[in-house]
């Protein structure tokens, strides 16, 4: 049975098999991880709404390309991802490094929001992000469609 989290307004469904921890500051979630049994893991981390996604992007990549030599990185639009909805300020980037003797496949979408920018972080072993690739697009998918939900919530609300 799939176990379902919620924090920085957002709703994602996951394994049951995957653990989950937040991030924490000030008495507030303001990040978390939901880890596979192996090296795969999902990390959302949210940032104020002066944040851009470009500015989300560029910050994690050069925390990754600070811990990991010769980091190769390329951009992708995420509107080209199955949603239901637009997401207006969305960006992306792919990126691969080694990590001792793995090859590490890291991708990363942004998404500016009315009030934060969100950064989704997807990663895991090359061969394990490949057999990967649908329970990440589902998990995707549940945190699209539960943004969807919120824009939904706020055109609702009287002015």
């Amino acid at each position: 049975m799939p176990k379902i989290h919620r924090a920085l307004g957002l709703c994602v469904t996951y394994p049951d098999n995957w653990t989950l921890s937040e991030d924490v500051q000030d008495d507030q979630v303001v990040g978390f991880q939901i880890q596979s049994p192996a090296t795969a893991f999902l990390s959302i981390i949210g940032f104020d709404s002066s944040s851009t996604p470009e500015q989300a992007i560029e910050q994690v990549t050069q925390l990754i390309a600070a811990d990991y030599e010769n980091v190769e990185s390329e951009n992708f639009s995420p509107e080209l991802i199955s949603h239901p909805g637009p997401l207006v300020e969305t960006r992306g980037r792919e990126m691969y490094f080694y990590y001792l003797d793995m090859l590490v496949h890291a991708e990363l979408i942004a998404m500016g929001l009315p009030n934060q920018t969100i950064l989704v972080q997807f990663q895991a072993e090359d061969s394990e992000y490949r057999s990967l690739e649908r329970v990440y697009a589902a998990m995707l998918l549940t945190i699209c469609q539960s943004l969807q939900v919120t824009q939904d919530d706020l055109a609702g609300e009287p002015d």
